[in-house]
């Protein structure tokens, strides 16, 4: 699987006001990523195409991201993007720190846990303010839902696809287990 060439930093919610402004929700680990970005692309909602960009002016208001984009001066040109994706390309977006990854990077990693083998891909993350909860699926079973840990995950390997973990005893059991009753 190649690397995503490109990580999304916000999505564009709605047209704000007649002067063309944008309603962002904000998608980086960094609050205030949109503050200080100026060039990054208008992607599509279906990544199929994307545009160059230059923000001219982004304000933060009650949790959302106001924003300009050059050339455009109107309402209409700004309700034309709403669904659409602000994104810089990989080397642009904020390195992660040391025992961190690019969650576009961990989907779809084989998961693997020391005592009973493969368990599935990693299908989705949750994030919660205390943790975030990693999704793991495989066809025909209940998905397993466990904490992102450093005590649970032992490895992962983005060249090898893999992540490799150590269950809390007992987990297991309460999504694989209870399928055969």
């Amino acid at each position: 699987m190649t690397p995503r060439a490109r990580f999304h930093v916000g999505e564009i919610l709605a047209a704000h006001g007649l002067r063309g402004e944008l309603k962002v929700r904000g998608l980086s680990s960094d609050r205030q990523r949109l503050k200080s970005l100026r060039d990054c692309y208008l992607t599509q909602p279906d990544e199929k195409s994307s545009q160059p960009v230059r923000i001219t002016a982004a304000r933060e208001v009650k949790g959302f991201w106001l924003i300009s984009l050059l050339g455009v001066d109107d309402r209409e040109q700004a309700e034309k993007m709403r669904g659409c994706l602000l994104s810089v390309d990989r080397d642009q977006a904020i390195k992660p720190k040391e025992d961190e990854w690019f969650v576009a990077d961990l989907l779809g990693c084989e998961v693997y846990d020391s005592q009973y083998g493969h368990l599935g891909h990693l299908a989705d993350i949750l994030h919660h303010p205390a943790q975030d909860i990693y999704i793991v699926a495989m066809a025909g079973c209940k998905d397993i839902l466990f904490p992102a840990r450093k005590t649970i995950i032992i490895e992962v390997d983005l060249a090898g696809r893999r992540i490799d973990v150590d269950l809390p005893t007992g987990l297991y059991e309460v999504y694989r287990e209870t399928e055969k009753l």
